[in-house]
């Protein structure tokens, strides 16, 4: 009895946070005040090497720091881990509500990374996410 989650945007949308895609709503409509050459730029390694503020400005704006809380479907994905049945989390999100909510990391794939982690890009060290 092993159940594998794959979760997407979604889980989070009711908490709060936009989806990337929605014309008019999404994470991607709201870039053009970075004047990014296309929408995923803010998160692509060369332009963040030549111009890391909008990807700096976007994470303060995301950080799970109290503004933005689990939903039911996080806690139910928690509570799918305590029933000892729960294989493994793969997540799209980079909003580290699965791991706000008290899944164990060692259950959680972040696919795009998130917020429990944080490593320079120069040196591969660990660097504090405060």
């Amino acid at each position: 009895q092993n159940v594998i989650i794959m979760a997407g945007a979604g889980i989070s949308c009711s908490a709060g946070i936009p989806d990337f895609r929605t014309k008019g709503t999404g994470l991607y409509s709201k870039l053009e005040k970075y004047g990014l050459p296309h929408p995923e730029a803010i998160f692509e390694l060369d332009f963040f090497r030549n111009n890391p503020e909008p990807f700096y400005t976007l994470a303060r704006e995301l950080f799970p720091s109290g503004k933005y809380m689990p939903t039911p479907a996080h806690y139910f994905i928690k509570l799918l881990h305590e029933k000892g049945i729960l294989l493994r989390c793969f997540t799209q999100n980079i909003d580290s509500l699965e791991s706000l909510a008290g899944l164990p990391t060692h259950k959680l794939v972040a696919a795009h990374g998130n917020f429990d982690s944080a490593t320079c890009i120069d040196t591969g060290e660990k660097v504090p996410i405060d």
